[in-house]
């Protein structure tokens, strides 16, 4: 989700319109707010009870729906007829590339296995995908927040001061120095390169100091911005946005670490393309659609694995919902503006 624009100019609406509006204004950050603070605060507590985290139904389930299934929903743009209209003319991101992502995927599962999953050359090229892939997830998941952080500003009636996207981006690279070293060698089942696995310590402390710094850099914006922050749904999203990745540095065990804010993510995602299947001119259409794309994208997903072909289709895959994403919530673009605004009305129309 890219950053959003200021809120939409003042509309004549029928004097009932105004209340239901700001009353779904309410429900939808409350259940945004608890869709991010349930697995962002719920499962670091759960990590102090040493529960065995990839033996656990419950949080298997979650990570099957927040983890894979966010994913998979973005194809319910496709039946949609207004997102339709904002693809046509860009043809190579919204249809060449996704059908060559799944007919690579379509090989590799059927012949992937014969390339193995053992280290040398190959091994080396595949973490050195991963670790771009890494980076641009957690890129992706605080641009985001940064985007929800501009819902919550417009909602307020305001709009976040201009360098605020530079400072929410500092703790994902906190979180990224604190963990990326590690997701890289327990995703692959391979040893890391003796330089990087050596300085396990500096990147802890270089992400401390990353963490620090945006904090004072965070504080000093909020005060010469105080207008704009001292809004409550602009102060709790900031807050939420600025710790996202806080479980990264605070959290011993690393799965518990990286599916806090992991889920947190994917959660946000399904209530925003949820909203917008809503809002479709045919949502007794769109809705089933949205949850067919989920469940079967997260099912298709959920096999890439056991070799490296099938890994790397895994994240080319999860490539295609970054590139697709990044056009389809582009509010600087004109005709993406208009039609995320109408879908959601409820926050742009005071």
């Amino acid at each position: 989700m890219s950053a959003l624009g200021g809120p939409a100019g003042r509309v004549a609406t029928a004097p009932l319109a105004v209340p239901r509006r700001a009353a779904q204004r309410r429900r939808w950050f409350a259940a945004l707010l608890a869709a991010t603070l349930l697995p962002l605060a719920g499962l670091p507590l759960v990590a102090l009870l040493d529960l065995p985290f990839r033996e656990s139904t419950v949080i298997g389930l979650a990570v099957f729906i927040g983890g894979v299934c966010h994913v998979g929903s973005t194809a319910t743009f496709y039946a949609d007829a207004d997102a339709r209209r904002l693809m046509a003319p860009m043809k190579p991101r919204f249809v060449v590339l996704p059908l060559a992502a799944i007919a690579v995927s379509v090989v590799a599962v059927v012949a992937g296995g014969a390339l193995g999953s053992g280290p040398g050359m190959l091994g080396d090229a595949v973490m050195a995908i991963f670790f771009v892939h890494l980076v641009w997830l957690y890129y992706h998941y605080q641009k985001q927040n940064y985007g929800l952080m501009s819902f919550a500003a417009a909602a307020s009636g305001t709009r976040l001061p201009p360098g605020t996207v530079r400072i929410v981006l500092v703790p994902p690279l906190a979180g990224g120095l604190a963990t990326i070293p590690a997701l890289l060698a327990d995703g692959l089942a391979l040893p890391l390169p003796a330089w990087l696995a050596e300085q396990a310590p500096l990147w802890r402390t270089l992400a401390w100091w990353a963490y620090a710094v945006a904090a004072v850099l965070m504080v000093r914006l909020a005060w010469r911005h105080r207008e704009v922050f001292r809004q409550p749904l602009v102060a709790v999203f900031s807050a939420a946005s600025f710790g996202f990745f806080l479980p990264a540095l605070l959290v011993e065990n690393l799965d518990y670490a990286f599916w806090s804010y992991a889920l947190a993510h994917g959660f946000q995602y399904l209530l925003m393309v949820g909203i917008v299947s809503r809002g479709a001119a045919r949502p007794l259409a769109v809705l089933p659609a949205f949850v067919g794309a989920a469940l079967a994208g997260g099912w298709a997903l959920s096999r890439f694995g056991g070799n490296h072909a099938l890994f790397v289709c895994g994240i080319l895959l999860t490539w295609v919902h970054f590139v697709l994403d990044a056009r389809l919530w582009k509010m600087s673009d004109a005709a993406v503006r208009s039609f995320l605004r109408g879908r959601f009305a409820f926050i742009f129309e005071r």
